[in-house]
C-alpha cells in the first residue's frame, strides 16, 4: 500500500516545499493553461434522508431556500454531512431533487435502472444480459471535450469487497459500459504501466500503426465511399490509440509512485484510489475518474452484530427498524469520511497555477438510488469545488412539487407512492456538464411525462447554483 505521506514525497512535496513542489517538476504534462477535473462518485443504496437532511430554524419544507454553510456551526450539520464540515465552503448539498426518469422507465432491477439514470440521465436497456444505457453517462460528455489527445480520455475505478463490487457507471454513447479497474494494481498498470515499460518495442507500435495508415491511404482511391468511411472511421481510432500509446510511453512524470502492493481493508482501497487519483490529476494522464464504491463491511461502520450484509441484511429494511435507518445513517457517514480526505488529499497536492488540484476539480458525488429500500424519492447529491462555475458554501432545498409519483413505503404514505416529485436529477447533470465547458442544454432525457400525462421538463441546469 501506498501511504499517503510516501506518496506527497514520491511527488517531491513534502514539509514546506508543499507549496511549490509540482508546479516546475509537471510542467512537462500540462498545457498553457491547468486544465480542470470532474472527479464522479458514485455509492450503493442511496441516503436515509431524515438523518441526513438539515432544517435550520425558520426553514419550510414548502419554501424554496438556501443556507451558508460557512456561517453554520459544526453540531448543525447532520450526522452524515459533518466530516464534511472543513470544505463546507467548498460544498452544494442539494436537498430538493428525485430519481423520477427512473420510477419512470420499464421495470427493470431498481439496482440497474438507477446507477444508469442517475449518471446518464438516459433510460437504461434491458435487452440483453448486460444492463445498457440508452446514451453516454455524464463523465464521457465531459471527457469528450477536456481529455488531452495523448493521454487517458478517462479512468473508470470501483472499490470493491468480498460481498459486491462497484457499479458500472460510466457508459459510451453507444450505452455499453466502460471496464472498471477494481484493484489498485490495474488502475495502477492503467496511469503507469506504459511508462514503466522498459521493453525497446513498446514504441515501434506507434511505427506499425503508421504503417498501417500510409497502406490505407494508398489503397483508399481504389474503394467505395462506404468503404472509405468505414476504413476512415477505424483508421481514425488507430491513430488516436497511437498517440495514446506513444503519450503515456513518453510520460515523464517524476518519482513515479511505485506499484501498489495490495490493501487490507475497504478503507485501504480507498485511501490508495485516492492517491492513485491524485497522481492522475497531477500527472495529467487524465482529466476524468470516475469512482464507483461497491459494498462495504459492515463491522466497517459498526454494525456487524446486526448483518454481515449491508445490501439486503441492513439496506432493504430501512424503514423497518431504527436500528438499521441508524446503521444507514452510519455507513453514509462513513463515506463521508472518506471522501473528506480525498478531498483533503487533492488540496494538499499543488496545481501548475500554484494553486491546489482541489482548486481545479470538481467532484460530484450522487447514488444509484436515493435509499437502500430502493426508492428514488430524495435523492440528495453533493457538489465539492468547481467555484469557476458555482456559488459554493451552501445548503439549498427545493420543494416537491414536480407532477410525478415515486414509489414510496406504505409509513410514508399509504397509498404507496408519493403525490409530487422533486426536480429530475437530469439539472443537476446540465449544471456538471455546462461547469466544464459543454454547452448543451440537456444530458439524458430532455422531458417525462407523468403517471398523469403531465409535461416535465429536464432540460436546463439546477436553479441558484451560480
Amino acid at each position: 500500500m501506498i501511504d499517503r505521506r510516501t506518496f506527497l514525497k514520491r511527488l517531491g512535496i513534502t514539509g514546506a516545499g508543499m507549496g511549490m513542489g509540482l508546479r516546475g517538476r509537471l510542467a512537462y504534462a500540462m498545457p498553457d493553461e491547468t486544465p480542470k477535473r470532474l472527479l464522479v462518485i458514485s455509492h450503493c443504496h442511496g441516503w436515509p434522508y431524515e438523518a441526513w437532511r438539515m432544517r435550520p430554524d425558520g426553514t419550510d419544507d414548502g419554501a424554496t431556500w438556501d443556507v451558508d454553510l460557512t456561517a453554520t456551526s459544526e453540531s448543525a450539520f447532520s450526522q452524515p454531512l459533518a466530516p464534511l464540515f472543513a470544505h463546507r465552503h467548498r460544498m452544494l448539498a442539494l436537498d430538493g431533487l428525485s430519481l423520477l426518469s427512473a420510477e419512470l422507465d420499464v421495470d427493470g432491477n431498481r439496482h440497474d435502472t438507477g446507477w444508469v439514470h442517475a449518471w446518464t440521465g438516459d433510460q437504461a436497456d434491458f435487452s440483453s444480459s448486460d444492463t445498457r444505457s440508452m446514451g453516454a453517462s455524464l463523465d464521457q460528455m465531459v471527457a469528450a471535450q477536456i481529455a488531452r489527445a495523448d493521454r487517458l480520455p478517462s479512468l473508470e475505478l470501483s472499490v470493491d469487497s468480498n460481498r459486491e463490487g462497484g457499479r458500472p457507471i460510466a457508459y459510451t454513447e453507444a450505452g455499453v459500459r466502460l471496464p472498471i479497474a477494481n484493484s489498485s494494481s490495474l488502475a495502477w498498470q492503467r496511469l503507469f504501466g506504459l511508462a514503466a515499460n522498459t521493453d525497446p518495442l513498446l514504441l515501434r507500435q506507434q511505427e506499425v500503426l503508421a504503417f498501417a495508415k500510409s497502406e490505407y491511404d494508398a489503397l483508399k482511391p481504389h474503394l467505395s465511399t462506404l468503404q472509405q468511411e468505414r476504413m476512415g472511421a477505424h483508421y481514425e481510432m488507430l491513430d488516436r490509440l497511437g498517440g495514446r500509446i506513444a503519450g503515456l510511453a513518453g510520460l515523464s512524470c517524476p518519482d513515479m509512485p511505485e506499484a501498489p502492493l495490495g490493501e487490507d481493508t475497504y478503507n485501504d482501497r480507498f485511501d490508495v484510489f485516492s492517491e492513485l487519483i491524485a497522481a492522475a490529476f497531477a500527472c495529467d494522464i487524465t482529466r476524468v475518474v470516475t469512482l464507483s464504491l461497491g459494498e462495504m463491511p459492515t463491522a466497517d461502520f459498526g454494525w456487524e452484530h446486526l448483518s454481515d450484509d449491508i445490501h439486503k441484511g441492513i439496506a432493504h429494511g430501512l424503514y423497518d427498524s431504527d436500528d438499521k435507518h441508524q446503521a444507514m445513517t452510519d455507513y453514509v457517514t462513513l463515506h463521508a469520511e472518506q471522501v473528506a480526505r480525498l478531498v483533503a488529499l487533492l488540496e494538499s497536492t499543488p496545481d501548475t497555477d500554484g494553486r491546489s488540484l482541489m482548486d481545479n476539480t470538481l467532484i460530484v458525488w450522487g447514488s444509484e438510488l436515493a435509499n437502500g429500500w430502493h426508492g428514488y424519492q430524495h435523492y440528495c447529491p453533493i457538489i465539492i469545488g468547481g467555484e469557476w462555475a458555482f456559488n459554493t458554501g451552501r445548503y439549498l432545498h427545493w420543494p416537491h412539487e414536480t407532477p410525478g409519483k415515486l414509489l414510496v413505503p406504505a409509513s410514508i404514505d399509504p397509498s404507496g407512492y408519493s403525490a409530487k416529485s422533486g426536480l429530475p436529477h437530469q439539472h443537476l447533470l446540465v449544471s456538471v456538464a455546462q461547469a466544464m465547458g459543454i454547452s448543451d442544454d440537456v444530458v439524458g432525457l430532455s422531458h417525462l411525462q407523468g403517471q398523469e400525462g403531465d409535461y416535465i421538463d429536464c432540460s436546463g441546469p439546477l436553479p441558484n447554483l451560480t
